[in-house]
């Protein structure tokens, strides 16, 4: 652990079929794709199972690899009904891993197919080395990390782990960390865990009754210039996003990222002026508001949102001069070519008027253009190039180039000897194949010409191989029927291809023996806590203890609190123990445990490690697996440890899991106001609110076009942000299954006692 690696992978985004041979066109050594199941981009064009069997043979053939993305949560008839099938298949046909954000579905594929490997989707919100191990022991191999991560982070995460660690390199940027956003479900009913993410954090935003643009909407990313750096802190494989993104766009990044990894591991220097050319092609193609470079490099959160626009930015191509009653001239600042599309912007960046060059125009050239009627254009707006046709001409010529030389060399060895049959040997690494052809017998007029052969035998055509080194033996005055030769060699590449691609193919040993009907219930999923029954109740305020205690239902047999430890500084403590009074209680620590939070976190409370052991303090509740080494240091004996609603519980795989993990129990909300995003990005930092690290933790409204309402509540002892619906909401016990909690934030002590006397459980 911890040495810079030999080579990287880069792995290619592949919503469509034409996208996955885009990709390997174009130097990806991987793809991931999905079906149209289970997959987290359940709009892209995703090939079927059968058609994604052929395109693992032509992977496999040409040494790359294909990654099945099954990275949503998945019911309890789905997991074990229909998903069993869909792996087996591909499995059979040499599937190279299946990527999850499940724990059901990794305990799942690790049950079924113990020799494919698993890959942790950064929905799983992976932050440490020491909480992506406790991934080992069900068959993962890789982690994908959250992509709020820094590059120094990455790195001690490679000094801790020895999973293979892929990072997000390129493309598209959520605002909350994967998995842990829930706003398109609540906004719209199409859940991002589930595939059909509507994407609310594209849309314009109002914050304290004031419009703020594109509040929640990241810019792209873009590290081609620091692909050394993530090979030095010990990156295995470069992800580009994009599975939604044209064939075009998948090829040259995919182009890109390779050429630049080998120049790197090759010791070749960056040129800057080619790095500058190559990141303007780049934006050219796709690019948000220009490139940031994430929360991987970038020094500032500030460098990550574009509040202007939230589609293709397109990049600077000149500046309107004068406006007349029906023409507009501009001067070009970058070269222009035929088919260009160029958009008209005005102060806000918004698109005021967009059309479609016919003839060329050079750097520093006016261009003069009639436009739209009503179009309100004006001098000194500025023009964006949001299609580079020669570009895209340029990159769909590499790809044909790319089919052209995608070829699996061979060595070959022809052999003709009168009265044999004729003989084609092809080689290939440690695997040959010999074939036969028609006897040769003595000329009776010209004897055969080798050259004819040879023009024959390299004639390879749409074959997926090529010669790299054919050897001819011929014995003189021979006569071997020409027609032939292309049916021998055609019949041997049919042989050897076959023989490549069954060193892929495997059988499944484990077959599936049950598959639960409809009859099984919602409630199997939560039970498997051990303890007395009882609910939760989650405490943000000192009034509302004072609620709880005033409420004739609630006693300290049926309740227990929670407090959230971010919620508190560690002077609050004693006093919220004492008056925690009678009443057991939990704790709870920051829902976001990256390495500078930890640390904060411990500094915080390292005064106070006594009021972990105090009696009243019966455990933990965890929003994420990468608490429990953390737990782990602060109680010197195991007490109860409770999955949090941020560990999704949908079928009863993932509870086992969590119980194999140390967890007694999942608790889910009866009563509260939605967490619907947990951000590194900070609102308050956009506008200009932002109270620093020292800050006491605050609270702003924002809400969409639609008059969606949420609440950002700003943890500045750890920097980061939890958006949660403004309005509380109920679901009935029946619902759900676990530990019921009702989470109390801005409600007073008689609104607290209000909804106590309401919930059932406590009757």
């Amino acid at each position: 652990m911890g040495e810079m690696v030999k080579n990287v992978e880069i792995l290619a985004p592949g919503g469509s079929r034409e996208a996955i041979y885009a990709g390997i066109y174009g130097g990806a050594d991987a793809v991931y794709t999905g079906t149209s199941r289970f997959s987290a981009r359940a709009f892209a064009d995703n090939p079927d199972v059968e058609e994604l069997c052929r395109i693992l043979d032509f992977a496999h053939l040409h040494g790359k690899k294909i990654y099945l993305t099954v990275n949503t949560l998945l019911t309890e008839e789905e997991l074990e009904g229909s998903l069993y099938d869909m792996i087996r298949t591909l499995y059979e046909h040499g599937l190279d891993a299946v990527i999850v954000q499940d724990f059901g579905v990794m305990d799942f594929v690790r049950e079924y197919f113990p020799d494919m490997d698993i890959h942790a989707s950064t929905q799983m919100t992976l932050l440490t080395g020491e909480g992506a191990n406790l991934l080992k022991p069900f068959g993962v191999t890789r982690i994908v990390p959250a992509r709020e991560l820094t590059i120094r982070e990455i790195a001690r995460m490679r000094q801790v782990t020895d999973l293979e660690i892929e990072v997000f390199v390129h493309g598209a940027l959520c605002y909350c960390y994967s998995g842990q956003c829930l706003m398109s479900k609540v906004i719209g009913g199409r859940s991002g865990n589930r595939g059909m993410c509507a994407q609310p954090c594209r849309l314009p935003y109002k914050a304290e009754g004031k419009k703020a643009g594109y509040l929640l909407s990241p810019k792209d990313l873009c590290t081609l210039g620091q692909v050394g750096e993530l090979i030095q802190a010990g990156v295995d494989s470069f992800k580009i996003e994009g599975r939604m993104k044209k064939p075009a766009y998948t090829a040259y990044t995919s182009y890109l990222y390779r050429t630049y990894a080998d120049a790197c591991l090759s010791g070749i220097p960056v040129d800057d002026k080619e790095l500058k050319k190559d990141i303007r092609k780049l934006a050219d193609i796709y690019n948000r508001g220009g490139f940031t470079r994430g929360y991987l490099f970038e020094p500032s959160k500030k460098n990550i949102i574009y509040r202007s626009k939230n589609s293709h930015y397109g990049v600077l191509a000149g500046t309107v001069l004068a406006v007349s009653k029906d023409t507009v001239e501009y001067r070009a600042e970058i070269p222009l070519h035929p088919q260009d599309v160029v958009e008209f912007r005005d102060g806000e960046g918004r698109s005021v008027y967009e059309y479609t060059l016919k003839e060329g125009v050079p750097r520093s050239g006016k261009v003069r253009a009639r436009y739209k009627k009503g179009s309100p254009l004006r001098a000194g707006q500025k023009v964006y190039r949001t299609r580079n046709n020669e570009l895209l001409k340029e990159i769909d010529e590499g790809i044909e180039e790319g089919r052209k030389n995608t070829k699996v060399p061979v060595r070959g060895i022809f052999t003709a000897v009168y009265g044999e049959p004729v003989r084609l040997e092809l080689i290939f690494g440690d695997l040959s194949c010999q074939m036969e052809g028609a006897v040769a017998e003595r000329a009776k007029g010209k004897p055969v010409d080798s050259g004819d052969i040879e023009k024959r035998l390299r004639k390879t055509g749409e074959s997926q191989f090529i010669f790299e080194d054919l050897t001819l033996s011929i014995e003189e005055q021979l006569f071997v029927p020409l027609g032939s030769i292309a049916a021998l060699r055609r019949q041997a590449f049919e042989v050897l291809e076959q023989k490549i691609l069954e060193r892929s193919y495997r059988k499944a040993e484990r077959i599936q023996e049950q598959i639960p009907g409809n009859e099984e219930s919602k409630e199997t999923c939560g039970e498997f806590f051990s303890g007395e029954q009882f609910t939760l109740i989650q405490i943000t305020d000192f009034r509302q203890i004072e609620g709880v205690k005033k409420a004739p239902k609630v006693n300290a047999t049926n309740t227990r609190l929670h407090f959230p430890l971010e919620e508190f500084s560690p002077e609050e403590w004693s006093r919220l123990a004492e008056e925690a009074g009678e009443f057991s209680y939990y704790i709870s620590l920051p829902r976001v445990l990256r390495e500078k939070n930890k640390s904060r976190f411990l500094a915080l409370w390292s005064g106070y490690g006594s009021c972990f052991q105090e009696p009243g303090c019966v455990g933990a509740v965890l929003s994420s697996i990468e608490a429990l080494p953390v737990v782990d240091q602060l109680w010197n004996q195991k007490r109860e440890w409770v999955a949090g609603q941020e560990l999704y519980l949908w079928n009863r795989r993932a509870g086992r899991v969590y119980d194999q993990l140390g967890l007694l129990g999942h608790s889910y909300m009866a009563y509260g106001r939605r967490a619907v995003m947990t951000t590194e990005g900070c609102v308050s930092l956009e506008l200009g609110k932002c109270s620093g690290p020292e800050g006491r933790s605050r609270e702003l409204e924002i809400s969409t076009p639609k008059k969606d309402d949420f609440t950002v509540v700003n943890y500045c002892n750890y920097c980061y942000n939890v958006i949660y619906e403004k309005n509380p909401g109920w679901q009935e016990p029946e619902d759900l299954a676990g530990i019921p909690e009702i989470q109390f934030r801005s409600e007073d002590t008689e609104e607290v006692r209000e909804v106590l006397e309401q919930w059932s459980f406590l009757s």
